[in-house]
């Protein structure tokens, strides 16, 4: 059984992985290790809707899928202290040169890059068959099952949370905000490596100058089909705008969960004052939380970090600034903050 779980939502490269790992070392959190995009996917795949988007609401949760996504989580999911081994174990490894350069490899779009890059993933991939073997097959087995608190995140979950509010109808929300041009930037970074980030071979091919993958990456949006051919900061701009319209959209219903909004700017200038906002949320203390006090971790660092690394490309963010506009000033960011 599942209890007060709590699920992160944000735009794709805002912020939401790093929250994760941070709060998935919570002794009383228990979660699966990566995003639940393959779970809600096994029976709510965005083929099985013509491709019309990624978006699924809450009559689109059916007894089958319901009853087949609450055993995924359960089986799959571990307590706080066995991630917390894991990220140990995981930030030793990315210290290594050697490690290091398996990765670097598998970013690029080398001869073999593919194999080196499953390197990563596949580590990651035992540590999750073990956790299935050591908690959820005991859980199984076990003939009193204590209720467990899970945590969850997924960049589609943006578009879907009326559907997850359905799931989980008492779940707490934790919504990750960051400047648009420089999570436009990280997203185009993103797309750029075909062997970092998950995507969909969508049924009409990527063409969009400034990427060469030819297949969609991230939360594939509505009205997808019309930004296949432009340029990659606009559609880039349309993932980052329709990603924070959508939950702004539910938090504005009568029958959205609480939901917290945590500004990704300030979780990396003063975490501790973030993360004790968010234990208050959680009916948690801040010394739950492993990373308080400590310095926050390096998650998914495609180039090295920089609160302003999107100034790189300023011809670029300029051009996305007509659709970002709105939504920067919707979410209190500066626009014409400008060097």
């Amino acid at each position: 059984m599942i209890k007060s779980p709590i699920i992160i939502v944000g735009c794709a490269r805002s912020g939401t992985t790093l929250l994760y790992n941070i709060l998935s070392e919570v002794d009383s959190l228990w979660s699966i290790g990566v995003e639940s995009k393959t779970i809600v996917e096994r029976f709510h795949h965005p083929s099985l809707k013509n491709w019309e988007s990624g978006e699924l609401s809450a009559e689109d949760l059916t007894v089958e899928s319901r009853e087949y996504m609450l055993g995924a989580f359960e089986s799959e999911a571990a307590p706080g202290v066995y991630w917390r081994r894991v990220n140990r174990f995981r930030a030793r490894m990315n210290r290594s040169a050697w490690y290091a350069a398996i990765k670097r490899r598998g970013r690029s779009r080398a001869t073999g890059s593919g194999v080196s890059s499953g390197l990563p993933g596949g580590g990651l991939a035992l540590f999750r068959a073990y956790a299935q073997v050591r908690y959820g097959l005991a859980r199984r087995l076990s003939s009193f099952r204590k209720p467990i608190r899970l945590l969850d995140k997924s960049p589609e979950h943006c578009l879907r949370l009326p559907f997850m509010a359905a799931l989980f109808p008492d779940a707490s929300m934790i919504f990750v905000i960051r400047d648009g041009r420089a999570n436009v930037h990280s997203l185009m970074e993103g797309w750029r490596q075909p062997h970092l980030f998950a995507g969909y071979d969508t049924p009409v091919p990527v063409s969009s100058p400034g990427q060469s993958r030819g297949r969609w990456a991230f939360t594939l949006i509505p009205g997808w089909q019309d930004l296949v051919d432009r340029p990659l900061e606009e559609i880039c701009a349309h993932q980052w705008v329709i990603s924070n319209e959508a939950i702004l959209n539910y938090t504005a219903t009568a029958q959205a969960r609480p939901v917290l909004i945590v500004r990704y700017e300030e979780l990396i200038a003063d975490s501790d004052a973030v993360l004790e906002r968010i234990a208050r949320f959680l009916d948690l203390v801040p010394r739950d939380i492993p990373a308080y006090g400590r310095p926050l971790p390096e998650i998914n660092v495609v180039s090295q970090p920089g609160a302003e690394k999107w100034r790189r490309e300023a011809d670029a963010m300029a051009r996305a600034m007509p659709i970002l506009r709105p939504m920067m000033e919707r979410l209190g960011y500066d626009p014409d903050d400008w060097p």
